[in-house]
């Protein structure tokens, strides 16, 4: 009888064993899985961090894009070759954490600060906690530190401060009735740009606003103008001057005519001792006949237009204004001069009001042009006689005349048929491009195109649907009530034919 062995398997057999055993390889396998994943998760973290020093790391799916900034302010502040400065005068922390109520609009503020930095290597930005740091303020002596300021905004020996009220829009009534602000809107990126061009912009172009003649507010326009780095004054042509620096003065729907001295002025400042450069932009009162202001009408023929006291009533439905009667309508552009900088020229100017725009003549087709124009399909409608009457062709709606010297600089006189166009109701309607379209014209007329940026603004809260036109609202109505329901009754006795013969 064979005697079983009584010697043990070597360790060496046996760690080969194990080794080459399925089990093991599977579990090698697994643990090499494991580590690769582990090592590639810490390589994904250690990159995102990298990344995430000199990027935005988050996606914004927000209607509005309210955590982005536009691509026209993007390249603005890529093409800086100055070095901007912004100090938020909080600890980051306490910035995001300023109150439940305002919360989100405070966070949104934050993530665009940081779109700035992230966007332009000239552009750093910086927390400033003034409880830890009180004398930071010290080294601007023309910072008001008796008030509560948000951010400073310096570039070289500029330097601007930014408040609260010019960042958010706020809820008045609450404020007033409960004494505590609640934010309804964040203008971060008009604000912001804006404040970096007035520090960076070392030409800085003055707007004149004319006043004694009784004239209507416009400073919803005058806010845009300044949110464009442009430094408005109003002037009193009859107690005081126009600036040296001013380029622009604005004659905003006058209730009186200007007298002979001050027209000699005004054509004077237009000549500019034969070195032009100079503009005027006139809105017409249409409360007031044409024929009581001669020294203005004169004014305007000069520059070979006039203003016919009439209003334009557009028939054609592509430019009528959804919701609206015949006196709002809207005008295309007669030619490029101003609209080469637009980031969408399909968006028409809408113009109008409580009667509707004036038509402008062109008397001197080589001094004056057209810059806004009807459709060809509009009606006249005389002031005097209260007569509706057919027109041939295009009404002229807004119009530029100019002249210059052998240097090739003009000086201009525009007339705009409607003092609405520069109202807050459709600077502030985002379906046209009346705010674009009229701060680009003061960019080309003072050379500013090619150092400015139109800075419209984005409003969180606008809930526009972007139909511009009552023709887009027929096919709108019509794909809804119509088209989609009649697809629908297609689809469905086509699956219940497929059925029945099944």
């Amino acid at each position: 009888m064979n005697k079983r062995s009584s010697k043990k398997p070597s360790s060496k057999k046996g760690f080969k064993q194990f080794i080459t055993a399925r089990n093991t390889r599977r579990g090698a396998t697994s643990v090499g899985i494991t580590v690769l994943l582990i090592a590639a998760i810490v390589l994904v973290n250690a990159v995102l961090a990298i990344l995430s020093d000199r990027s935005a790391m988050y996606i914004d799916v927000t209607a509005n894009r309210n955590f982005k900034l536009q691509s026209m302010t993007i390249d603005y502040i890529k093409t800086l070759d100055k070095d901007v400065d912004i100090y938020v005068l909080a600890a980051e922390e306490d910035l995001e954490n300023n109150s439940s109520a305002n919360y989100a609009y405070y966070v949104q503020a934050n993530r665009l600060l940081h779109e700035f930095d992230y966007n332009s290597d000239k552009i750093h930005l910086h927390y400033v906690d003034l409880v830890k740091d009180p004398t930071f303020l010290t080294a601007y002596p023309n910072v008001n530190r008796s008030q509560s300021h948000m951010m400073l905004v310096s570039c070289g020996e500029n330097y601007t401060t930014l408040d609260p009220t010019d960042v958010f829009g706020y809820d008045t009534e609450t404020y007033q009735d409960e004494g505590y602000m609640v934010v309804q809107s964040q203008h971060v990126e008009q604000s912001v740009t804006s404040a970096i061009l007035k520090v960076s912009d070392a030409e800085r172009v003055t707007v004149s606003v004319l006043t004694g003649l009784d004239e209507e507010d416009c400073s919803a326009f005058a806010a845009r103008l300044s949110m464009n780095a442009y430094d408005v004054e109003t002037v009193n042509l009859y107690t005081g001057q126009i600036s040296e620096k001013s380029q622009f003065l604005i004659i905003y729907k006058p209730l009186a005519d200007i007298d002979k001295d001050l027209y000699d002025t005004i054509s004077k400042w237009l000549d500019n001792d034969g070195k032009y450069g100079h503009h005027v932009i006139y809105f017409p009162n249409d409360d007031v006949s044409a024929e009581l202001f001669p020294n203005l009408n004169t004014l305007l023929a000069d520059y070979g237009m006039e203003v016919d006291y009439a209003y334009i009533f557009e028939k054609d439905t592509d430019h009528l204004v959804p919701g609206n009667n015949l006196n709002n309508s809207l005008f295309d552009y007669a030619d490029a001069d101003f609209t080469a900088d637009l980031a969408n020229q399909e968006k028409k100017i809408i113009m109008g009001g409580v009667r509707g725009t004036m038509p402008i003549k062109i008397l001197d087709p080589k001094i004056a042009s057209s810059m806004l124009v009807s459709s060809e399909d509009v009606e006249r409608f005389d002031i005097k006689s209260q007569t509706l009457g057919e027109y041939d062709g295009a009404m002229c709606g807004a119009a530029i005349g100019r002249k210059g010297g052998a240097s090739g600089v003009n000086s201009s006189v525009v007339a705009v048929g409607s003092y609405y166009a520069i109202s807050n109701l459709y600077l502030t309607a985002n379906t046209y491009n009346n705010s674009a379209y009229f701060i680009n014209m003061f960019n080309v007329l003072s050379e500013k195109q090619d150092t400015g940026i139109l800075i419209e603004g984005k409003d969180p809260t606008s809930t526009e649907l972007g139909v511009s036109s009552k023709g887009d609202l027929t096919f709108l109505s019509a794909l809804v009530r119509f088209i989609l329901p009649g697809l629908v009754l297609i689809a469905g006795l086509v699956v219940w034919i497929r059925r029945r013969h099944q």
